[in-house]
């Protein structure tokens, strides 16, 4: 009895960890991703990703920025308009979470010197100090848990006498994700260092003429079965903000290289298997496969960064 409570609570924990919310936060400085705490600051994590699923906060720009303190977002767009949404939540401070380095917190209004704790509407911040004295009246609903350095780079850039910075950061996108969300970062080629001779090169891509359209990840997998190389292909489309794609594979067999290429050799099977990709961050992945060679799962790790791109916290 004792070992089925056991593990009915283990179940329980990790239901509650595959359950955790994220928001990917797409500026033109890099990658902020978000992990929420909807059981310490359920209300606003409520709140939040309400106004995330809405698209609210995309082309929105971070308009104060103040070093050693916070970057905050929430209600300028990129041409300088105010964008309003009048739902508000009340403060959940004394949750037991703490505008430290890192967390995300909701903004409040303020009038003849009084914080309006049951005022908060879109604006949030986070903080790149520890601001204890924020503390007992802005609620800290999350962390992050990737893009600092993106964070402080905002936060340490130039702004006006009002903390408005000369060259806002924009936030081209924020969508939610059940875990670390799919990019155009993780385009590179990748290895299983269990198995020597087998990766995986990847491209978070568009299709021509379709650049508005979901983006589209495509898959070119090399592995050696038998003591003969193979080759797997395929492509899948996916939303911003999926954690994890599906992508059906064609086996390539035939083919010489060189001189003795003939196209007539070439065999092509179609549907031959599936490649479920999903990651745990920028640098590494799990990449199960169920197909005509067998089943089983890879846990790859990252040889190549797309040019100008790091994955450098």
């Amino acid at each position: 009895m004792r070992l089925l409570f056991t593990m009915f609570l283990l179940l329980l924990a990790v239901c509650a960890h595959a359950a955790t919310p994220h928001v990917w936060l797409d500026t033109d400085r890099g990658s902020i991703v978000l992990e929420l705490d909807p059981a310490r600051a359920p209300l606003t994590t409520t709140h939040f990703l309400a106004i995330v699923d809405e698209g609210f906060y995309n082309n929105l720009v971070f308009h104060r920025t103040i070093p050693n303190f916070v970057i905050q977002a929430g209600r300028v767009d990129a041409n300088g308009n105010q964008r309003q949404r009048n739902t508000t939540v009340a403060s959940e401070s004394g949750n037991g979470l703490r505008n430290v380095p890192g967390t995300i917190a909701l903004a409040l209004p303020s009038a003849n010197g009084q914080t309006n704790r049951n005022g908060g509407t879109t604006e949030f911040f986070i903080n790149t100090a520890t601001n204890s004295h924020l503390d007992a009246d802005f609620t800290v609903f999350g962390r992050v848990v990737f893009g600092m350095r993106t964070v402080n780079a905002i936060g340490n850039g130039t702004t006006y006498s009002n903390s408005f910075p000369v060259r806002p950061a924009l936030i081209r996108r924020a969508v939610k994700s059940d875990g670390f969300p799919i990019m155009n970062l993780h385009t590179g080629a990748w290895y299983d260092p269990a198995k020597g001779g087998r990766g995986i090169s990847l491209e978070v891509a568009h299709a021509a003429g379709a650049e508005d359209g979901n983006p589209l990840l495509v898959v070119y997998w090399y592995d050696y079965f038998e003591g003969r190389q193979i080759w797997m292909t395929g492509a899948a489309s996916f939303r911003y903000g999926d954690a994890e794609v599906s992508v059906p594979l064609t086996l390539t067999e035939g083919g010489q290289f060189g001189a003795a290429y003939q196209p007539s050799q070439v065999r092509p099977t179609q549907d031959f298997g599936r490649l479920t990709v999903r990651f745990s961050g920028c640098n590494a992945g799990v990449f199960r496969y169920t197909t005509g060679y067998g089943n089983g799962e890879m846990n790859l790790v990252r040889l190549t960064v797309p040019g100008g791109e790091r994955c450098a916290d």
